[in-house]
């Protein structure tokens, strides 16, 4: 039985990089955001372009308010006036930044 298991999962983990990657709808979730923010400001710490960033964003995101919220944190980080960051700290920043922004539209109308 374990050499079921065992081969099952080796099966598993072989087979797993050939499947295509399929990107979520991200538009909405801040956590999705921000670990997006943290690829982006990783491909500016290793010298990618902004143009090569907006190219891969629109091979992964096909969904308008996906690539509109993408393009938007390629847009902040690769800004020629952004001090360069961490991931770790674009990540938060965007994060932090969505959660306040939904934090606003939550608010009840007085």
């Amino acid at each position: 039985m374990k050499r079921v298991v065992v081969s099952a999962l080796v099966a598993l983990c072989i087979a797993q990089p050939a499947t295509q990657a399929v990107a979520q709808t991200v538009s909405n979730q801040c956590f999705a955001l921000g670990d997006i923010a943290g690829q982006v400001a990783s491909w500016r710490a290793h010298k990618k372009t902004k143009a090569q960033a907006l190219d891969q964003a629109a091979h992964y995101y096909k969904d308008p308010s996906d690539r509109a919220a993408v393009n938007a944190i390629i847009e902040k980080i690769y800004r020629p006036d952004a001090p360069p960051m961490t991931p770790d700290q674009a990540s938060m920043a965007v994060t932090s930044e969505c959660v306040n922004q939904h934090k606003g539209q939550a608010a009840p109308a007085q």
